[in-house]
């Protein structure tokens, strides 16, 4: 198995009276054995293409081929905004190629910032890939009205710029971003058109970025098959970690008031996967008063900024510890420079040994603090246990979303955001 979860120590039978009982557990998993049926059946007949992904084959050769064209480069750009780059980025982070091209994930609009990235870079020695799903985000067409004017002065960018987006309905005008693409005669490659910015990570919007990292997207596949697979050919609800944390998660705000949902990392090729969780559970929970807001968090940088306000603070928090194998890891420490004094206990051991005495031990602490815990522990980090983690979390949230009440695939505040943006847009005088 690609990952293991342990969710012990979130029952008031480990921790008191800050876990759920059997029974308040037991009622958060009763309604999700309708809804794993409902997930197998829409699998097994393709109905919902986000369970589909982990099986499929035939697109891995396009994103192979726009991978290789884009690593021509010394450095590639990746434009786009939430789902569309931080799936990518997620998968990045795990690749391991030294030869692999840099990849400089800009999804934000602040001039400073990203006039000062592409001042570091060479245009001629610069590709791109721009992620719209809908060829109108607001964001991204103006980063891509920046980046191709620039890559120009590198010589013309349809063979080092591509982009993915919906692909053309039928009778329907071309959206900005298609217009844009063919006046520079950049290849556009179909975004999965059924799923979403945040659970398209598995599609070519993450797989792309992945590969030119270095990644191999057939293995990010197979660890989400495994996952998939864990969490849904199942006799019982119980046996499917998907549904039990979704359950937890559900029972835990219900009967405990635990509001917030702490995802923390104690692997750096994971930290991203924190900032990819956070928007998939925040997006696809938050509506009509229901969800629970999630935490991005990384150890062990944050033992040291918020373990103090997680164990004396507020008990509104349930915790997620990713923790990998790290004893007998890495340099092996020597204090003999530092005289040994008050340093024996480093003496002699590993880096990894000190990670992984202090991952245990924060989940210790706050095991015996009465905090909500559940622990994922995978061998390493690589893209088999990346995808597995990747579909995991999307499993969860969308059985959450069951118990919540709430559709975990539209998002009508962000909506109303964009529209107000755009009006106030309007009001600005343009210059020049």
């Amino acid at each position: 198995m690609p990952y293991t979860q342990s969710i012990e120590n979130c029952l008031a039978a480990r921790i008191g009276a800050g876990g759920v009982s059997d029974t308040e557990f037991a009622e958060a998993l009763a309604p999700l054995e309708s809804s794993l049926t409902r997930l197998r059946r829409a699998r097994d007949d393709g109905s919902l293409p986000h369970l589909v992904i982990p099986a499929r084959t035939d697109d891995l050769a396009a994103v192979g081929s726009v991978a290789v064209k884009l690593r021509t480069c010394s450095d590639v750009v990746v434009l786009g905004t939430g789902g569309s780059s931080l799936g990518g980025l997620t998968l990045a982070a795990v690749a391991r190629d030294p030869a692999a091209s840099r990849l400089h994930f800009l999804d934000n609009v602040d001039p400073d910032g990203f006039d000062g990235a592409l001042s570091a870079l060479n245009p001629a020695r610069t590709a791109a890939l721009i992620v719209s799903k809908s060829g109108t985000t607001a964001e991204t067409l103006a980063q891509a009205l920046v980046l191709l004017p620039w890559l120009e002065k590198g010589g013309a960018p349809r063979d080092r710029a591509f982009v993915i987006s919906d692909p053309a309905r039928p009778g329907a005008a071309p959206t900005p971003l298609a217009r844009l693409a063919a006046h520079y005669h950049l290849a556009v490659h179909d975004h999965e058109p059924g799923i979403g910015g945040r659970f398209a990570a598995l599609t070519n919007v993450g797989l792309i970025p992945a590969a030119v990292a270095g990644l191999d997207p057939a293995m990010v596949r197979k660890g989400a098959g495994a996952a998939l697979a864990m969490s849904l050919d199942v006799s019982v609800a119980a046996d499917s970690p998907a549904a039990a944390g979704a359950a937890l998660a559900f029972a835990l705000n219900r009967h405990k008031g635990v509001g917030q949902s702490v995802l923390m990392p104690y692997i750096d090729r994971f930290g991203p996967l924190g900032l990819w969780y956070r928007q998939l559970w925040a997006e696809s929970l938050g509506k009509a008063g229901q969800g629970t807001t999630p935490v991005a968090a990384r150890g062990t940088v944050d033992q040291h900024s918020q373990l103090q306000l997680w164990l004396d603070g507020p008990a509104d928090k349930m915790f997620t510890l990713i923790l990998g194998d790290a004893a007998g890891t890495g340099a092996r420490l020597d204090t003999a420079p530092a005289g040994r004094a008050g340093l024996e206990y480093l003496d002699g051991r590993t880096m990894g040994d000190l990670l992984a005495a202090e991952q245990e031990a924060t989940a210790d602490t706050l095991v015996r603090a009465g905090r909500p815990t559940r622990v994922i522990r995978v061998a390493q980090a690589d893209g088999e246990s990346v995808g597995a983690l990747m579909m995991h979390f999307m499993l969860e949230t969308i059985l959450a979303a069951d118990l919540f009440g709430v559709d975990p695939f539209d998002q009508p505040a962000v909506e109303d955001g964009k529209r107000l943006a755009r009006e106030r847009l309007a009001a600005i005088k343009p210059q020049g």
